[in-house]
């Protein structure tokens, strides 16, 4: 009993905000490098916007990316109806089983001349889009804020994969036959799972970011030293913008599980000490002369 008065305690005297505050401190003692890379990342990431560029640099860069677009608009979609109508006739051309006689074989042979035209088209895409992005660079405002739209682009698709994969555990947990438990424990289940879904979605997604960085660093013609300074920096910025998020997330669970846990100690001490105030039941019961016999209440 009094071991479990001590532990109700121990729990009720918590302090959160100096757990918190040794946490960190004991963190920033043991890896001093680490954290100074973790706030130079977030700086970078909350700050960072690239050099500017002069106005004749500018208008020619927008001048570029606009003929790709019209290339796009144009010629593209022109190559890619095409692809699709030759897939369709390719399709309808075949046999049983996948046998392909004589004009299923032209058929294909179309198919394969409308996909080497889509990739001639998108080749020269990518050629004009590239010559706009060499002329202002990587470490230029335009490249950075690319950077920043595929960064938030990868960040979107990691959650959404996360929202997808927590949909589909809901629909497991809620089938029938599954184990019987409280509305409380299901929800808590729950957001776990959710917790574990997002944190490999957005790791995935930070890795399918630093491939995208390094083919835009090589499609804006960086040199290989300032390149790789750029894309060590990005990927600082992105693992700093990663872990401070699922950081939160963590620190804002652990926390309401530890203020969760105090509350409960606070009131079961709250219920014990109510229970030791209450008098103990009054019994009556015959005595061996026949008479009756009580036992006083007395307080614990």
């Amino acid at each position: 009993m009094a071991s479990k008065n001590t532990s109700l305690k121990s729990w009720e005297q918590l302090d959160i905000g100096d757990i918190v505050v040794r946490t960190a401190t004991h963190v920033v003692k043991q890896r001093p490098v680490g954290v100074s890379m973790w706030v130079i990342g977030c700086l970078l990431a909350a700050f960072a916007k690239g050099f500017s560029v002069d106005d004749a640099t500018m208008e020619s860069y927008t001048v570029t990316l606009q003929h790709a677009k019209e290339v796009s608009s144009k010629d593209l979609s022109k190559a890619l109806e095409t692809l699709r109508v030759a897939e369709h006739r390719y399709q309808n051309a075949k046999g049983w089983f996948w046998s392909c006689d004589q004009k299923c074989q032209k058929a294909k042979d179309q198919v394969g001349m409308a996909q080497a035209d889509v990739a001639r088209v998108q080749a020269m895409e990518q050629k004009i889009v590239n010559e706009a992005r060499r002329e202002v660079g990587i470490w230029s405002v335009c490249g950075v804020q690319e950077v920043r739209d595929r960064f938030w682009s990868s960040w979107k698709s990691g959650k959404d994969l996360a929202a997808r994969y927590t949909m589909m555990d809901a629909m497991f947990m809620m089938l029938p036959g599954s184990q019987e438990e409280s509305m409380m424990s299901f929800f808590f289940k729950l957001l776990m799972q959710y917790i574990i879904n997002l944190t490999m979605g957005l790791i995935g997604a930070l890795f399918f970011f630093v491939y995208n960085v390094y083919h835009l660093i090589v499609s804006y013609g960086e040199p290989m030293l300032s390149g790789l300074a750029f894309f060590l920096l990005v990927m600082m910025a992105g693992l700093a913008t990663v872990g401070t998020y699922l950081g939160a997330i963590y620190g804002t669970v652990a926390g309401g599980g530890l203020f969760l846990l105090k509350q409960a100690a606070k009131q079961a001490a709250v219920e014990g000490n109510h229970s030791q105030g209450r008098p103990r039941q009054v019994q009556y019961g015959m005595g061996r002369s026949g008479g009756f016999q009580s036992q006083r209440a007395h307080m614990d």
